[in-house]
């Protein structure tokens, strides 16, 4: 990814207004981006394990590390009650 990425903590992302990332990715990069956030949902659940999770913005793509605690088929829920729309998720990082 060649795009700047600004770091935020959880409690900022009631003030984001989410957006797809301007990258269209094929199928293969959906399947393993739905992948890597079952394993982190896992992670989560199973060892309070934190990941990095990469999203766009009205404002341009940000970074928060949580927990995820579960996966739906439009969202994501992280630690604390907050959510991030599926479709403006652009990378998920399990090994940070």
């Amino acid at each position: 990814m060649n795009t700047t990425v600004k770091k935020i903590e959880k409690e900022q992302l009631r003030d984001c207004a989410f957006r797809k990332p301007v990258y269209h990715f094929t199928d293969y990069e959906l399947r393993e981006r739905n992948r890597r956030l079952y394993l982190a949902m896992l992670m989560g659940n199973n060892f309070q394990s934190k990941v990095k999770i990469v999203f766009n913005t009205l404002e341009g793509y940000r970074e928060v590390f949580s927990t995820v605690w579960a996966t739906t088929e439009q969202f994501i829920l992280l630690k604390g009650g907050t959510h991030i729309p599926l479709e403006a998720i652009a990378y998920v990082d399990i090994e940070s």
